[in-house]
């Protein structure tokens, strides 16, 4: 019995947060830059979409616009195994995690004066499904979890000079977290499942500022969020109250627009996310408290891309991306967040349907590496098991955004 209660609460101390490299944070999911991998997307205003990646550009647009995206999301996640042992061993050499799921979002800019500009966005800024399944090496710690947070940002943005904005929004983010893990009928542990939800605000501060007609530099900085996901875990003979602690970073973006003398225009963005603050996971049980030791890096971005201009109608847009991991260490590693750096490559097309209508769409290949995990349970003890393996992990993102200007 003694044993089993180890195991329970290692297990339960691994409630899990997102799993694909580079942590649990997807621009991709609320700034639309996607064809351009991120690059300008604070400097680009020119739709409703700028009220989620930069408030204060909403100056920049005259009339009301409304935009809503489309969106799908395919993860190829493939784990190695290299030598688990005791409790680790006899799982499948191989597991594929990836799973899919679709995405949504909506953007509205509206003037309220020749100054004033107010906005709403109702997008993510993380998020994720994975699917190990039972046969994987380490089920008894993780079998398959989700993890949506879904945003809503209302904001206002003020023309203080005729070529400088400012812009200031707040954030409302719902999380929920599901998932099923720690063993199947046959181990020594019955599955456990567990599930939270957590409401909790913070703001963002943007601010755009033109050099000229052709020059534009954008920023913006959004705050920490810290979810207390409150909810409950169970087997299937009790259950009882947990808490995981969750942390969206704060992070800040600087982005750049330049429109050379030729058609292309070139943007770029430089980023920055606090994932430092990321120590640990703690987990708050009934009389115990527990926690997974993190010890994760602030990250840094860099991002360049293009639009080129085929036609009145047509504009073709690329960009690529770098991101810094935040652990390298195999050691600290966990089931749950394989982290590493990350690449990605975007590629798109803006077509104007008419005056009012314009339809952008986009493709994004995220990579992340082959992460290493080396995870040991029980050190020291008879009972000492390691998950040892590497892994492989790649994203696609792909849709289309509509944007409508009255």
């Amino acid at each position: 019995m003694k044993f089993k209660n180890l195991l329970l609460l290692a297990s339960s101390s691994l409630l899990v947060t997102k799993a694909y490299p580079g942590a649990y944070m997807f621009p991709e999911l609320g700034m639309m830059s996607i064809s351009t991998a991120g690059a300008g997307a604070q400097a680009v205003a020119e739709g409703a979409e700028t009220a989620f990646a930069n408030p204060a550009a909403m100056t920049e647009l005259s009339s009301t616009a409304v935009a809503f995206n489309l969106q799908g999301m395919v993860s190829n996640i493939n784990y190695t195994d290299s030598g688990s042992t005791g409790l680790f061993a006899g799982g499948d050499s191989s597991t594929k995690a990836g799973t899919a799921m679709p995405v949504a979002s909506f953007y509205v800019v509206t003037p309220l004066s020749d100054k004033w500009s107010a906005g709403l966005a109702f997008a993510s800024a993380g998020g994720s499904i994975i699917d190990y399944g039972p046969q994987f090496s380490g089920s008894l710690l993780l079998q398959d979890a989700q993890l949506t947070t879904v945003q809503l940002n209302p904001s206002i943005a003020y023309q203080v000079k005729d070529n400088w904005s400012l812009g200031l929004g707040l954030v409302a983010e719902y999380g929920l977290l599901e998932q099923n893990f720690a063993g199947h009928e046959e181990s020594l542990l019955p599955p456990l499942t567990a599930e939270g939800s957590s409401v909790e605000f913070g703001y963002t501060f943007s601010s755009l500022y033109k050099f000229n007609h052709n020059n534009r530099i954008g920023f913006t900085y959004r705050s920490e969020l810290n979810h207390a996901m409150d909810g409950d875990i169970s087997t299937s003979n009790n259950g009882s109250t947990s808490s995981v602690n969750i942390i969206m970073p704060a992070t800040a973006i600087i982005s750049g627009y330049h429109q050379l003398n030729s058609k292309p225009a070139l943007l770029w963005s430089l980023g920055w996310s606090d994932f430092s603050k990321v120590s640990e996971t703690a987990i708050a049980l009934p009389n115990r408290d527990a926690g997974i030791a993190r010890e994760w890096q602030d990250t840094f971005s860099a991002s360049v891309g293009m639009h080129y201009p085929l036609n009145q109608h047509w504009r073709l847009e690329s960009g690529v991306y770098y991101e810094t991991s935040p652990q390298d260490d195999p050691s600290l590693q966990y089931p749950d967040v394989p982290t590493g750096e990350l690449w990605k490559l975007g590629l798109g097309a803006s077509y104007e349907i008419n005056q009012n209508w314009r339809m952008q769409m986009y493709y994004e290949y995220y990579y992340g590496g082959t992460p290493s995990i080396d995870y040991t349970l029980f050190e020291g003890s008879a009972a000492e098991s390691t998950l040892k393996g590497d892994y492989e992990a790649a994203v696609h993102f792909f849709g289309v955004l509509f944007n409508y200007q009255f």
